[in-house]
């Protein structure tokens, strides 16, 4: 045994309700454990307690004993927890803190005082690992999200600690990306006896490589399996769900109306870093569009460009049939919904309530109705009793809603969003779907990016496939079959993703 976590409950100030409680385990030296559960069922705080963040650096009251390699963690000063424990928080942006990549991994091992000669070939180790291998010099501020995730676990692996906690490490990889990371962990886990404590929303892919899974739900521990078990019991609710609810592939069945075509258009970052080359496609009224692809094909990059965050280098952008330029920018953005790949770009006030009517109350809406549409958007995505909370007392997962939730209530005509089911579990991602799969059928169009094959397979109507920058395949959902082997070739593989239809 090399930790013991005894959480008799915690609480956080001003708080009634404990946010863990009646928590109970051991980690062996060699274990792979998996905990998985609902949005804010207290995962990320389970591991806060184990790292020393709790109550060194978020102050909360922990009746308890948590202990690693023997020692008591409320007698160990937070800056020492880095010899017993690598840490990847969730949110990879809060922990890059460099310039550049070399530096941002190097900066742990230089804290540490290792010879230079010894960091340089840590550096160059660890993000072969992780799959970067001449990332070097990248700008950390050019980065795709899963490209930052993989440089912060690189980073996080250069320090060589005994147990690896990771939160989410996964959340913002491509199909791919996920597989590999995976894949190598497991190789850590069981050729060097590495200590692995993953939080996961999704778990499928890992609890291949894991030993323990624990499911929490209300801040304890509501049931632990073995892999085999929970696979099994996930499956029989996977099944369950769909025989009631089984999504179409969205899209109007109405007369095609072009509301968005990009022409010959190419976008490129600074340092001559591709974004988006030579882009032609158009979008119809009632699409339900997924755009894929791998990490830093550019999905985003087109996402931006149809919003007007980021303007063309060449080509144009027609939206509602008028080319996207500063005069008509905030018309067009008007008729618009756009979310984020992380919420946290785009919350910014003291409650809820005030977040999602803000829209409503720049357009002069009276406070009765204002309310209502409030408390129905709130409804939906399940925080209407949240309403006068400061957002960042929310997960990730909840403060996705919560910015989808804003969106939704100016009902834009046009919606795109970004990596939408992001942090989000599966019942949470399910509820999402479905809402932008209704709106479509009602004549909204969707497009979004995403890393979700399954859900771009059951939900949408046209797949765009992205490949170095440029796009590969523009295909109806229902022609699939036929572009597998090419999909496979750019690293998307739907063979053994499930339809829904086939159960």
């Amino acid at each position: 045994m090399i930790a013991q976590i005894r959480i008799e409950k915690l609480i956080f100030p001003n708080e009634e309700k404990p946010a863990l409680k009646n928590i109970d385990f051991e980690i062996n030296k060699g274990d792979f454990i998996v905990i998985t559960g609902g949005v804010a069922s207290g995962k990320s705080i389970l591991l806060h307690s184990i790292t020393g963040a709790i109550p060194h650096y978020y102050n909360a009251e922990l009746t308890g004993r948590v202990t690693i390699m023997g020692k008591d963690i409320k007698d160990m000063p937070l800056n020492k927890m880095s010899n017993y424990v690598g840490y990847m928080m969730q949110e990879p942006q809060n922990q890059l803190v460099s310039l550049n990549v070399y530096e941002d991994v190097a900066f742990g091992l230089g804290n540490l005082e290792i010879p230079l000669k010894e960091i340089e070939q840590k550096v160059k180790n660890t993000l072969e690992f992780v799959g970067l291998k001449g990332y070097e010099n990248r700008q950390t501020s050019c980065l795709s999200g899963g490209q930052a995730q993989r440089v912060v676990l690189a980073g996080v692996l250069a320090l060589n600690a005994p147990i690896l906690i990771l939160d989410q490490p996964t959340a913002e990889l491509d199909p791919q990306g996920r597989r590999e990371l995976y894949m190598r962990l497991g190789q850590l886990n069981k050729l060097q006896n590495l200590t692995i404590v993953l939080v996961m929303d999704r778990i499928e892919e890992v609890i291949t490589y894991a030993n323990r899974v624990f499911y929490m739900k209300d801040g304890e521990i509501a049931k632990q399996y073995s892999p085999k078990e929970y696979y099994e019991e996930k499956n029989r609710h996977f099944k369950e769900r769909l025989k009631h609810n089984l999504p179409l592939n969205a899209g109007s069945s109405k007369p095609k109306e072009v509301i968005a075509k990009v022409s010959n258009t190419s976008y490129q970052y600074k340092n001559n870093l591709g974004g988006c080359e030579d882009i032609n496609m158009e979008i119809n009224k009632g699409d339900f569009l997924s755009v894929i692809g791998l990490n830093g094909s550019g999905k985003s990059t087109l996402a931006k460009m149809l919003i007007g965050l980021l303007k063309p280098l060449s080509g144009e952008i027609k939206l509602f049939g008028q080319v996207l330029n500063k005069k008509n920018l905030a018309k067009i953005r008007s008729r618009t919904g756009f979310l984020f790949q992380n919420p946290d770009y785009q919350i910014f006030a003291n409650t809820l309530e005030e977040e999602v009517g803000f829209s409503l109350k720049l357009k002069g809406e009276q406070k009765e109705v204002m309310d209502k549409k409030v408390d129905e958007c709130l409804k939906f995505v399940g925080l209407k009793g949240y309403k006068q909370i400061h957002p960042q007392r929310l997960s990730r997962g909840q403060r996705q809603l919560l910015a989808l939730a804003s969106i939704l209530v100016s009902d834009p005509e046009f919606i795109i969003a970004d990596e939408p089911t992001s942090g989000l579990d599966e019942n949470q991602s399910y509820i999402i779907m479905d809402k932008l799969s209704d709106l479509s059928r009602k004549g909204k169009t969707v497009l979004i990016i995403t890393h979700d094959l399954t859900m771009a397979k059951n939900y949408s109507n046209r797949l765009v496939a992205l490949h170095n920058h440029h796009i590969k395949l523009d295909i109806l959902t229902r022609d699939l079959d036929e572009h597998l082997d090419t999909l496979k070739e750019i690293g998307l593989n739907f063979k053994n993703v499930i339809s829904f239809e086939e159960v």
